[in-house]
């Protein structure tokens, strides 16, 4: 028999003795692939302890639900409602009315016999479950795996073949691996190891061969005495002269399908090779098994707890009542507890324990063999340590309602019957004990009594004074020093003024009250809406406060929610204020809601800079959050649940309940992995800026470091002013993410010229050095031309020498003022530069130029625009360039799942306009800074102005707010705010504001705002309807048209039909051509057949592109069949276009296609006729119809098995196209051509699946905290 076929042979033995060994070898498969040669998989790196959540399940008739999956073992941390089935390891659940409910309980079963294949080229894990299906079957989940180095992404779902749940998986988990280290050493995750050498025997194991042979063998050390001939054999046969295997050091320990294995070479081609199973069960003084021996060629067996990996556990218990306790901050990483024996007699003996965890392998042998979770040592000498018990499940609640964790199968009792076991029962104590012993059965059970704050319940904790403790992380929060002892705080909202003082009475009594936190004052009348408490509550990352005041109403007690938000220091920056929100109208709750140093817990910040030699400085700072964090997202555009801040912690929130020292964390669940701690800051490696955080959570990956970490990569992009982190995947437990980004570009020194300036707030320097030493051309409002140089001197050689800006006429240039590089800084984080000293203008006076830069929106112009000339004599020049930019405001927003993305709206042309009866103008932007505009001198960086028309200027403009924050969802849509405008005339110590509510209307598109209302106290009232804040509707497909619902209309895919060709596909979306035989997608395989992808079944109405979905085709390998997933997206630059294809699976594709015949129109109404002299008119509603500019896109959800196709659109921005008309003729001319960036797919199905969601009952869950 050849070696190979031996090999195979005894690899079959042995992984049918592996079947029967411990369940934590279940990540490792062995597999012969499609060319005859086994390969080896290792998916302990898949093995999280919280289970991957799947989203998208269903089938085509069902709501979708969440697959819960777990690899290598049953799920952990889920409530019965999510999955009642302990041994499953895969349930299938939907979230109805913010309740669970199980659909399928056991998709898959830990106890079921997992298998990896080859269905063709594509390897397969399938995993059977226990629930029944019909027709005699049962549930399964097979996972589609694809090696890719470089990802350790999530599964996605792929489609629901009868019983059969389908995924597929891209990771490099898929990859085949085997490495070799030291003869009886393996790096193992979690910086354990496994060590073999306690199994060396003195002299050697006598094995017997049921043929009668007899061969002597040692584990990882030659046979000793005498037994084989020759040195260093590591095994022979009794009574012959040859040994086989030579012991080598080097020859190195390797994963195998079956656990370890061990291969010893020696002289004339022999080899022991020698298999390890866990058995946690076996004994701790192992019996080899003889399995075969022919031509040299000896193969052995051992099953031994040394080579069982450390897996810890979920240390997740729930109370019968749904109360989660979570005791994993007990859990040590390289240590353990150490409690001594309190007993007479006893005293030497010492217990080592850790939760939820294997011990450190530092400990003697044999408290390392395996996942040992205690052991009993002894101070007396030659007294061997003894193991009490194995970690196998996650502690759990008595009917008793007492907390227990279990550690079962330990050494053998003396009694010879029972195994020694250990009983470590929690109770809730407001102080750490730590365990102590209590004592110790006849049939060796060894109970702990355990007092820790982490085994209590998470209650709110309260406390007087305005001081509450954290008892999970043992902080303090003292807020006493809210109070404001010399005035109290006035907050306006609606024309009504709140006095607030928090921890401490109001200075002057409320309408006569006294002890009052909030004073409502409104129509000349005071009412106390908060009597005065200071019984702080925390739980869950937030700090409240609740207040109850006087009646307000007839019959109806007003009250006050007071929550205290994390918002770290800014020393330089002004004191933040509290805001506060009426629940609704005539309603007496309100909500205060303060971002505030005092409600953070400790928080590390370490320099965000880079100098080198040269000067060039990197600076990060600009991405460094004080009271938000930023959410990396996936490569396919969904949420990663990685939260990240650059240069300090996490801002701590109930969204983020990260630990205090972390940097990065990942979001699983209600439960938060630190992926790194803040350490240093940014760094250069081979001229790639990056940052690390290292120090993070236990490792369980294979190999891997004790920790994990996380790395950013960052790359300059000029334009990337307001971009996110990308999550990449996690590589040996390195979670990595990369970041296109403004703020990594180098900020060189300037070259002989200052033209820089600090800002006060956040430290980030502006430079704006990069415009200097060249002439920029402009043109004032009568015609004139001028030029103008930043922070040097204009070269035209018509101008006089030495100065920043010039005005040209016939004769020659005058100056408008001398050069000069003293940049100032201006609130609202306008930069200016005055040029003065100019030529004579008029009596006494020189001419005087003042340049204001700002941050203008992405794409719109850049350069100098000349807006007003005062008294003939002062120019005024607004200059919109990146070099002003520091963090764009985020015109995104996502709260409880739910997305708002209005980036579509921010204009880069033309300002929207509206024109009221009184002859006022209103102008403005979203989120972003009005465009310059010849005649209107609002002031740079104002986001809404005023102005009135007089004759053909405009006057008495007033600044009404600048974009300082980014909009805030809403039950029906989502709020903007723009604050810090002009003084109000009519009361000037009140800066005007503005507020844009945007309310869903999915007929409206991008559709345009109206005003409504101004307050006395300069608060401007919009709204906007638009379609941008509604979620994507299901439609109805048939003929080769989409029905639209919201539009009423039908949506022709006829101008597609024809039959394309790409490669050996065929796309045929109306399935009229020859190849597909009336099928939309099929492929031609090498023989000249033709396979069909199937015909159109679905369509989603979405925001940014037509999704189709085609199934049933053909029959795919052994159980799929083909399917195909068409994105249609609207690009008008492309006419009909071909698609192209994304990817190609095994049974399923992926294709794009952009073309014109999805860019729909839509009549709506009249739009405003242009004036003559504006030609700037938009279409801001004022009481009138208007036009709607709409985002019209259908996507389609997976319906079929495996086999669907996803297309994929372009990461950054994707861009729908949206084109309305009118058919009136005085309209006609008017047609308006948009563009609308989407969300993600993710988010899209989650507003869609939760849409109901969004009905709160409480207004408190609108506040983005």
């Amino acid at each position: 028999m050849c070696p190979r076929t031996l090999l195979l042979a005894a690899l079959a033995t042995v992984l049918a003795a592996f079947a029967e060994a411990d369940s934590t070898s279940h990540c490792l498969f062995s597999v012969i692939n499609p060319h005859g040669d086994p390969e080896l998989y290792d998916f302990s790196s898949l093995a999280t302890s919280d289970p991957w959540q799947v989203p998208d399940v269903s089938d085509s008739k069902s709501k979708p639900g969440v697959l819960f999956l777990s690899v290598c073992g049953p799920l952990k941390g889920l409530t019965k409602a999510q999955c009642p089935d302990v041994d499953a390891s895969a349930c299938l659940a939907r979230q109805e009315g913010g309740q669970w409910r199980t659909i399928v309980a056991s998709a898959a079963a830990a106890t079921a016999n997992a298998s990896l294949v080859y269905t063709g080229t594509r390897l397969t894990l399938i995993l059977p479950g226990h629930t029944p299906c019909g027709a005699g079957q049962n549930y399964s989940v097979h996972v589609h795996l694809v090696c890719n180095k470089d990802s350790v992404a999530a599964p996605f779902f792929v489609g629901l073949t009868g019983c059969e749940i389908q995924l597929a998986w891209f990771t490099a988990a898929a990859c085949p691996s085997a490495e070799a280290t030291r003869a009886c050493s393996l790096p193992s995750s979690g910086g354990h190891w496994f060590d073999l050498y306690p199994l060396v025997a003195e002299k050697a194991y006598q094995v017997s061969a049921p043929d009668g042979r007899v061969f002597y063998l040692n584990l990882c050390a030659p046979v000793a005495g005498g037994l084989c001939p020759g040195e260093k054999a590591v095994a022979c046969e009794a009574n012959k002269t040859v040994s086989l295997g030579r012991f080598a050091e080097n020859s190195g320990l390797q994963l195998a399908a079956d656990g370890l294995v061990s291969r010893q070479r020696g002289e004339n081609d022999t080899m022991v090779e020698v298999h390890f199973l866990c058995n946690q069960r076996a004994p701790l003084v192992p019996k080899p098994e003889f399995l075969s021996a022919s031509n040299g060629h000896a193969v052995f067996r051992v099953e031994t707890p040394y080579a069982c990996p450390a897996i810890p556990v979920d240390c997740v218990a729930y109370t019968r009542q749904g109360v989660k306790v979570d005791i994993s901050p007990l859990r040590k990483a390289n240590s353990y507890w150490i409690v001594r024996d309190p007993r007479v007699n006893y005293t030497h003996l010492l217990y080592y324990i850790n939760v939820c965890g294997p011990l450190a392998r530092n400990l003697p042998s044999p408290c390392h063999a395996g996942n040992i979770g205690a052991c009993i040592s002894s101070s007396k000498p030659n007294v061997p340590s003894i193991p009490l018990g194995v970690v196998e499940h996650p502690p759990r609640f008595t009917k008793d309602g007492d907390l227990l964790l279990t550690y079962r199968d330990g050494a053998d009792c003396p009694d010879g019957r029972n195994k020694r076991k250990v009983h470590i029962s929690f109770e809730c104590s407001e102080q750490e004990r730590g365990p102590e012993f209590v004592v110790v059965s006849g049939d060796c059970v060894y109970t702990f009594l355990w007092k820790t704050p982490t085994a209590c319940e998470a209650k709110p904790n309260r406390g007087d004074n305005c001081q509450v403790l954290d008892s999970r992380m043992f902080y303090s929060f003292d807020l006493r020093s809210l109070y404001n002892d010399m005035e109290d705080y006035e907050v306006r909202v609606d024309g009504s003024l709140f006095r607030v003082n928090l921890c401490g009475p109001l200075h002057t009594p409320c309408n006569g009250t006294k002890n009052v936190n909030v004073c409502l004052a409104r129509n000349g009348s005071e009412t106390a809406i908060g009597l005065r408490n200071d019984k702080l509550e925390y739980m869950d990352g937030r700090l409240s406060l609740h207040l109850t005041g006087e009646e307000c109403l007839p019959g109806v007690t007003s009250s006050v929610t007071v929550i205290l938000a994390c918002e770290h220091l800014d020393p330089d920056g002004p004191a933040t204020q509290p805001q506060i929100f009426p629940s609704g109208v005539n309603d007496c709750r309100y909500f205060l809601v303060w971002n505030h140093p005092k409600a953070c817990p400790p928080y590390t910040e370490v320099p965000c800079t880079v100098r080198m030699e040269d000067g060039t400085l990197y600076d990060l700072s600009p991405l460094s959050r004080r009271s938000a964090n930023h959410i990396a997202r996936s490569r396919s555009g969904q949420s990663s649940g990685v939260l990240i801040n650059v240069c300090r912690s996490v801002v701590f929130n109930r969204d983020a309940a990260c630990e205090a020292t972390s940097g990065a964390c990942l979001r699983q669940g209600d439960k938060f992995i630190n992926l790194g701690n803040v350490q240093s800051g940014p760094f250069l490696d081979s001229k790639v800026l990056k940052l690390r955080y290292e120090e993070g959570a236990l490792c369980h990956a294979p190999r891997g470091p004790v920790h994990v970490s996380a790395t950013v990569t960052f790359m300059c992009d000029p334009d990337a002013l307001e971009s996110q982190p990308e999550y990449l995947g996690e590589f040996q437990c390195d979670h990595a993410l990369f970041w296109r980004t403004a703020a990594a570009c180098p900020q060189r020194p300037p070259s002989g010229y200052n033209c820089s300036v600090l800002s006060p707030y956040s430290k980030f320097r502006f430079d704006l050095s990069p415009l200097a030493g060249q002439d920029h051309p402009a043109t004032d409002e009568f015609g004139q031309h001028m030029v103008l140089s930043v922070c040097s001197s204009v070269s035209d050689p018509s101008c006089p020498k030495g100065i920043g800006a010039c005005q040209l006429t016939a004769s020659g240039g005058l100056s408008t003022g001398a050069n000069s590089s003293d940049l100032k800084y201006l609130p609202g984080g306008t930069l200016e530069l005055r040029y003065q000293g100019g030529d004579a203008c008029g009596v006494g006076r020189r001419r005087e130029t003042i340049i204001e830069f700002f941050c203008g929106a992405e794409g719109s112009p850049e350069g100098p625009r000349v807006v007003e000339t005062l008294q003939g004599c002062i120019t005024i020049v607004h200059w919109h360039t990146r070099f002003a930019c520091e963090n764009p405001i985020p015109c995104a927003t996502s709260l409880l799942g739910h997305s708002t993305d209005l980036s579509s709206l921010v204009r880069v042309t033309q300002n929207y306009r509206a024109e009221l009866q009184d002859g006022r103008i209103f102008f403005l932007n979203i989120c972003r800074p009005l465009l310059p505009k010849l005649g209107l001198n609002c002031g740079a960086g104002a986001a809404a102005c005023v102005a009135r028309r007089s004759g053909g200027t405009l006057v008495e403009e007033l600044n009404i707010g600048h974009a300082t924050t980014g909009p805030t969802l809403t039950a029906d849509g989502a709020l903007l705010i723009y604050s810090g405008g002009g003084s109000c005339p009519r009361r000037p110590s009140v800066n005007a504001t503005t507020r844009i509510s945007f309310k869903c209307d999915p007929l409206a598109g991008n559709g345009a705002p109206k005003f409504e209302k101004e307050t006395p106290d300069c608060q401007f009232y919009f709204s906007w309807p638009t379609s941008l804040v509604c979620g994507p509707v299901e439609e109805k497909v048939g003929d080769c048209k989409v029905y639209s619902s919201q539009l009423k209309r039908f949506i022709s895919l006829d101008n597609l039909g024809q039959q394309v060709r790409i490669g050996k596909f065929t796309v045929d979306l109306c399935g009229r051509g020859t190849d597909c035989s009336g099928n939309a997608v099929c492929q031609r395989s090498e023989d000249g057949n033709w396979s069909s992808y199937g015909v159109l079944q679905k369509a989603v109405l979405h925001a940014d592109y037509l999704k189709l979905h085609f199934g049933g085709g053909a029959s795919c390998l052994r159980n799929d069949t083909y399917g195909a997933e068409v994105w249609l997206k609207c690009d008008l630059n492309n006419g009909t276009g071909t698609p192209r294809v994304v990817l190609d699976h095994s049974c399923y594709a992926i294709f794009e296609w952009r073309t014109d015949a999805v860019c729909l129109q839509r009549t709506v109404g009249p739009t405003l006729q242009p004036e003559a002299a504006d030609s700037e008119n938009q279409e801001v509603q004022t009481g009138h119809a208007t036009t709607a500019i709409v985002a019209l896109v259908v996507t389609a959800s997976l319906l079929s098995l495996g086999v669907g196709a996803v297309v994929v659109v372009r990461r950054r921005y994707p861009l729908l196209c949206l084109s309305w008309r009118l058919p009136w003729p005085s309209s006609a001319s008017h047609t308006q051509v948009h563009y609308s960036r989407a969300l993600s797919v993710a988010e899209a199905n989650a507003v869609l699946q939760n849409h109901q969601e969004l009905e709160w009952d409480s207004d408190e869950e609108l506040l983005k905290l």
